[in-house]
């Protein structure tokens, strides 16, 4: 079982830019920090990422995993598919309405297959989490 972590922020942006920001794949190494590569591998019927390839620097060494996308009203949701050195990927990005805004809940599981203890696999997982939840709320707000 991998760490789990959860947190939450507003987004000075509407649902709609929120969720084509989430499911832009190609800009992630724009905005995401530690993203250098990615890869739309398969698509749905409506254009939105069914499944994607990333590259990223984990500042001790590079890591590739591909994910698989469901959706659900605003609700975007992931889970490993196969990758280096996680065991674990599940993710959900949960957006409601906040006024002028969007509310982002953000929800993370992560497994790594490395011998550390616990409280640095938690600190990985929450490092993961805030760096993604901080620049989505950049990205999209400057896209509003």
């Amino acid at each position: 079982m991998g760490q789990r972590v959860e947190d939450r922020t507003s987004v000075a942006a509407s649902m709609d830019v929120v969720w084509e920001t989430i499911t832009d794949i190609a800009a992630y190494p724009e905005w995401a920090e530690g993203v250098t590569e990615t890869s739309v591998l398969e698509e749905n019927e409506d254009g939105s990422p069914h499944q994607a390839w990333f590259r990223v620097d984990a500042k001790v060494s590079e890591i590739t995993y591909t994910i698989e996308y469901a959706y659900e009203d605003y609700d975007i949701s992931w889970h490993l598919v196969e990758g280096e050195t996680l065991s674990q990927l599940d993710g959900r990005y949960s957006l409601s309405e906040d006024g002028d805004g969007t509310w982002v809940h953000y929800d993370l599981e992560v497994g790594i297959d490395l011998p550390l203890p616990a409280f640095m696999k938690k600190r990985a997982a929450r490092t993961i989490l805030d760096q993604g939840l901080r620049g989505l709320k950049v990205r999209a707000e400057e896209q509003a």
